[in-house]
Protein backbone atom coordinates (compact mmCIF):
# COMPACT_ATOMS: atom_id res chain seq x y z
CA UNK A 1 0.00 0.00 0.00
CA UNK A 2 1.64 3.37 -1.16
CA UNK A 3 1.86 6.27 1.71
CA UNK A 4 0.32 9.30 1.61
CA UNK A 5 3.42 12.17 1.61
CA UNK A 6 0.77 14.75 0.74
CA UNK A 7 -0.71 15.12 4.42
CA UNK A 8 2.00 17.51 6.68
CA UNK A 9 0.52 15.83 9.79
CA UNK A 10 2.81 14.33 12.02
CA UNK A 11 1.97 11.05 13.18
CA UNK A 12 1.82 11.99 16.90
CA UNK A 13 -0.73 14.87 15.74
CA UNK A 14 -2.75 12.60 13.93
CA UNK A 15 -3.18 10.62 16.96
CA UNK A 16 -4.19 13.56 18.84
CA UNK A 17 -6.88 14.42 16.11
CA UNK A 18 -8.29 10.96 15.77
CA UNK A 19 -8.48 10.32 19.76
CA UNK A 20 -10.10 14.09 20.06
CA UNK A 21 -12.77 12.52 17.51
CA UNK A 22 -13.53 9.55 18.42
CA UNK A 23 -13.88 11.22 21.70
CA UNK A 24 -16.70 13.37 20.39
CA UNK A 25 -18.02 10.87 18.72
CA UNK A 26 -18.61 8.86 21.81
CA UNK A 27 -20.18 12.17 23.62
CA UNK A 28 -22.68 12.54 20.74
CA UNK A 29 -23.42 9.18 20.87
CA UNK A 30 -24.00 9.66 24.62
CA UNK A 31 -26.60 12.67 23.84
CA UNK A 32 -28.52 10.59 21.03
CA UNK A 33 -29.06 7.08 23.18
CA UNK A 34 -32.32 8.59 24.42
CA UNK A 35 -33.90 9.25 20.73
CA UNK A 36 -32.71 5.52 19.77
CA UNK A 37 -30.94 2.24 20.54
CA UNK A 38 -27.30 3.41 19.79
CA UNK A 39 -24.08 2.86 21.45
CA UNK A 40 -20.50 2.45 20.39
CA UNK A 41 -17.28 0.55 21.48
CA UNK A 42 -13.48 1.11 21.33
CA UNK A 43 -11.50 -1.35 20.17
CA UNK A 44 -7.52 0.25 19.88
CA UNK A 45 -7.46 1.94 16.59
CA UNK A 46 -11.16 1.04 15.67
CA UNK A 47 -14.91 2.68 16.66
CA UNK A 48 -17.71 0.85 16.78
CA UNK A 49 -21.35 2.32 16.64
CA UNK A 50 -23.85 -0.21 16.90
CA UNK A 51 -27.42 1.06 15.64
CA UNK A 52 -30.67 -0.51 16.81
CA UNK A 53 -28.81 -3.78 18.11
CA UNK A 54 -28.39 -5.16 13.56
CA UNK A 55 -26.45 -2.45 11.97
CA UNK A 56 -22.86 -0.67 12.70
CA UNK A 57 -20.85 2.16 11.32
CA UNK A 58 -16.72 1.00 11.90
CA UNK A 59 -14.55 4.49 12.31
CA UNK A 60 -11.23 3.10 12.10
CA UNK A 61 -7.53 4.66 12.52
CA UNK A 62 -5.04 4.19 8.95
CA UNK A 63 -2.20 5.26 10.16
CA UNK A 64 0.03 4.76 7.82
CA UNK A 65 -2.10 6.44 5.28
CA UNK A 66 -3.13 9.20 8.28
CA UNK A 67 -6.64 8.68 7.53
CA UNK A 68 -9.95 7.78 8.80
CA UNK A 69 -11.98 5.62 7.58
CA UNK A 70 -15.96 4.80 7.93
CA UNK A 71 -17.62 1.46 6.52
CA UNK A 72 -21.53 1.71 6.45
CA UNK A 73 -24.16 -1.17 5.32
CA UNK A 74 -24.36 1.48 2.11
CA UNK A 75 -20.41 2.42 1.74
CA UNK A 76 -17.24 2.83 2.12
CA UNK A 77 -15.37 6.87 2.71
CA UNK A 78 -11.65 7.33 3.64
CA UNK A 79 -10.98 10.67 5.11
CA UNK A 80 -8.37 13.04 5.31
CA UNK A 81 -7.42 16.07 7.90
CA UNK A 82 -7.37 19.47 5.71
CA UNK A 83 -8.08 22.79 6.66
CA UNK A 84 -8.73 21.65 10.08
CA UNK A 85 -11.71 19.25 8.99
CA UNK A 86 -11.82 15.82 8.55
CA UNK A 87 -12.54 15.75 4.39
CA UNK A 88 -13.84 12.69 2.34
CA UNK A 89 -11.39 12.13 -0.57
CA UNK A 90 -14.20 10.75 -3.01
CA UNK A 91 -16.93 12.72 -2.09
CA UNK A 92 -15.92 16.15 -0.47
CA UNK A 93 -17.85 15.75 2.16
CA UNK A 94 -17.24 16.17 5.77
CA UNK A 95 -16.85 13.50 7.74
CA UNK A 96 -19.17 14.97 10.67
CA UNK A 97 -22.08 14.95 7.44
CA UNK A 98 -20.73 11.88 6.33
CA UNK A 99 -21.24 10.51 9.53
CA UNK A 100 -24.45 11.49 10.39
CA UNK A 101 -26.01 10.58 6.68
CA UNK A 102 -25.01 7.17 7.55
CA UNK A 103 -26.64 6.82 10.84
CA UNK A 104 -29.57 8.28 9.97
CA UNK A 105 -29.57 6.04 7.03
CA UNK A 106 -29.46 2.53 9.20
CA UNK A 107 -31.61 3.68 11.56
CA UNK A 108 -34.71 5.76 9.66
CA UNK A 109 -34.10 7.94 13.12
CA UNK A 110 -32.76 11.58 13.31
CA UNK A 111 -29.67 11.93 14.53
CA UNK A 112 -27.58 14.94 15.24
CA UNK A 113 -23.80 14.99 15.64
CA UNK A 114 -22.55 18.20 16.24
CA UNK A 115 -18.64 19.14 15.97
CA UNK A 116 -18.96 20.48 19.10
CA UNK A 117 -20.88 19.73 21.61
CA UNK A 118 -20.36 22.12 24.60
Amino acid sequence: MKKNNSNPLKINEYHTLVNKLFLLIEENIDKNQEKCDIDCELHHNMLIINLNNTNQVIINKQESLKQIWLATKKNGYHFEYINKQWICNRTKKDFWNVLQESCVYQTNKCIQFLKNIY
